[in-house]
């Protein structure tokens, strides 16, 4: 039996002559009435024969193959079972049944299709945005609006695809060169005194023109363009996305470079804030140095940009006085501080108490120490007003920083015992890890006394003074140093501070994991902590080191003795996997820095 077309069906179907049911014969769609009668009469067998369930099945099937012939497997079993009622096959087949499958089978072709061209459209435009930007997919959206080939995008969408996205790339080339050719004007605007001027008065910025450079121009014009490079540049993981500039944004970042200068000026020479702020403190602003102003500049230029963000359009304008005072306080006030310090160390009094404490007490020795004690009172001090304290109970800045003078000078005393004490400990035969670490904590705790990093000749003075006054603890450092002592006991040291770091690192990170979070912040914390430990070694090992006599050249050569003390400070520096010997050291530091654990929360027992 030969397939039935489709159309046969819709033919018969359409034709309206009060007949209902559709019958199919060996090549074709006949109608038939819905009954078999004699004389007026239903004949039940001649239903159940003529027209029976076999037939009406072969009907619904052929109707079936049809649909499938035409529509495809998918579309056509999906319209019959919408449209047929249950037990389908047991059933006449109608001629409603065949126009509303037929019609819901082309509904649903065209779902199908206009589905197909909006996904494959979807999946073009998507890829041109991800390679080109949002701008250059809208543009070329509106491009191919109204396309035959783009709107049936279904039918071939990877040739279309590789259509499309050649036109794309000429648009992104277009809209690169473009957005270029903007920026060098908005730059070469900048360049215009007037403009910046008309700029700044609408925006209430106060600039006195005539203070302004031609390098400061220079500087503005280098920085907005950075900010205009960004701002045209919106993918930070494909730089090679552009986008045309904003109007408002390229003038939202002129404006915060124009206060950055506003800003600059009023800290600058004579301007407002700085003498505020060095009235507040009862300083003298003459004072400041061109150097400090120098940095000023270069602190208020570098905030400034970060404040404003990338594209320099942030609003800024609550933190213009705070980033110029923080500027001021951190390059100018340390300074003359320091400048009015050294002429109050100068005084008989303060020279006769630091006279003692220099290790050979020479007029030269006394003059150092009279400038470098004063620069460490000058930048606690200076901590101390980040802090907000004001030192009105000190009564103002300067008798805060001559009490710190003197306190300074009456621990350098103590310092000395506790780095000879550490130095002792450290040689020792056997490590005392109770005692080596409690002077480690308490050198810890003096370390801006000793002057730490702010004066890389503060140790080496101690360990002068202390051998001068002490030589046997000389002869001890030297043979330890000699017979390998040194060596161990700062391996022992830096094994414990390892053992330390693993169990913090270690901890922190099961602590955060469990509470759901990454565990960054936990390497972070163990990473500080473990600096905080190996801080007095890693300050006094060098000038330790140093303090180590020299051999006689007969017994060992110089390349010799450097190899060998490279080597104790390589075994601190780089630590073996820790020992049992290292547990009671450990103990020791976590003991004597109970508030650096505490502050973590951290229980730690080796």
């Amino acid at each position: 039996m030969s397939a039935i077309q489709l159309s046969s069906f819709v033919e018969a179907a359409q034709n309206h002559n009060g007949l209902d049911k559709l019958h199919t014969t060996s090549e074709a769609v006949t109608e038939r009435t819905s009954h078999t009668s004699v004389g007026g009469k239903v004949l039940s067998w001649a239903k159940l024969h003529i027209t029976g369930d076999s037939q009406k099945s072969a009907d619904q099937a052929r109707f079936q193959e049809a649909l499938k012939a035409e529509f495809g497997e998918e579309i056509a079993q999906f319209a019959y079972n919408a449209c047929t009622q249950e037990g389908s096959r047991s059933h006449s087949l109608t001629k409603a049944q065949v126009l509303d499958t037929v019609e819901f089978a082309l509904r649903t072709q065209e779902e199908k299709t206009e589905a197909r061209n909006t996904t494959a459209q979807t999946d073009i435009l998507t890829s041109v945005t991800k390679a080109h930007g949002a701008e250059v997919a809208s543009d070329l959206s509106k491009l191919l609006e109204g396309s035959s080939e783009f709107a049936k995008a279904g039918e071939n969408p990877e040739q279309l695809k590789a259509s499309v996205t050649e036109i794309a790339k000429d648009i992104a080339k277009q809209l690169a060169a473009t957005t270029d050719a903007s920026i060098a004007s908005h730059i070469e605007q900048m360049a215009d005194r007037d403009f910046l001027k008309a700029t700044a008065s609408n925006a209430g910025i106060q600039i006195d023109w005539d203070q302004v450079s031609p390098e400061q121009i220079s500087n503005l014009q280098e920085n907005v363009q950075g900010k205009l490079e960004t701002q045209s540049r919106p993918d930070n993981s494909n730089q090679s996305i552009r986008s045309s500039l904003k109007d408002d944004k390229v003038q939202a970042a002129l404006a915060n470079q124009l206060r950055a200068i506003e800003a600059l000026q009023s800290a600058s020479a004579g301007g407002a804030l700085l003498e505020q702020v060095f009235a507040e403190l009862g300083l003298p602003a003459e004072k400041v140095s061109q150097g400090a102003f120098g940095l000023i500049a270069t602190v208020v230029n570098g905030d400034f940009k970060t404040a404003s963000g990338p594209e320099g359009t942030n609003d800024i304008t609550g933190q213009i006085e705070g980033i110029a005072r923080k500027a001021i306080t951190n390059c100018a006030v340390q300074g003359v501080l320091a400048s009015t310090l050294n002429e109050v160390a100068q005084t008989e009094e303060f020279s006769t108490q630091i006279a003692p404490f220099v290790p050979e007490g020479t007029e030269k020795e006394v003059r150092a120490a009279q400038k470098w004690l004063p620069t460490l009172v000058a930048k606690e001090i200076v901590r101390s007003i980040k802090e907000g304290n004001s030192f009105e109970e000190q009564g103002g800045i300067i008798n805060a920083g001559k009490a710190e003078l003197r306190a300074q000078i009456e621990a350098a005393q103590g310092v000395n015992e506790t780095i000879k004490s550490f130095v002792e400990h450290l040689t020792a035969d056997e490590i005392n890890a109770e005692l080596l670490t409690a002077f480690t904590a308490k050198h810890s705790q003096n370390a801006e006394g000793l002057g730490g990093d702010d004066n890389k000749f503060a140790a080496e003075r101690h360990f002068t003074k202390i051998f001068k006054e002490h030589p046997e603890v000389q002869q001890q450092l030297n043979t330890a140093f000699a017979s390998e002592r040194l060596k161990n006991n700062a391996q022992t040291v830096s094994e414990a501070i390892e053992l330390i770091s693993r169990n913090v690192e270690e901890q922190l990170v099961n602590r955060l994991q469990q509470a759901g979070k990454h565990p960054t912040e936990a390497y972070a914390t163990a990473s500080e902590i473990s600096s905080t430990l190996k801080g007095p070694f890693v300050q006094l090992f060098a000038p330790l080191l140093d303090s180590i006599s020299a051999p006689d050249e007969e017994l060992i050569s110089q390349d010799e003795f450097l190899e060998q003390k490279q080597a104790v400070a390589n075994t601190f520096f780089f630590p073996n996997e820790p020992s049992e010997s290292a547990a009671e050291v450990a103990n020791g530091l976590v003991k004597n820095f109970h508030s650096l654990f505490e502050k973590h929360n951290l229980q730690l027992s080796f």
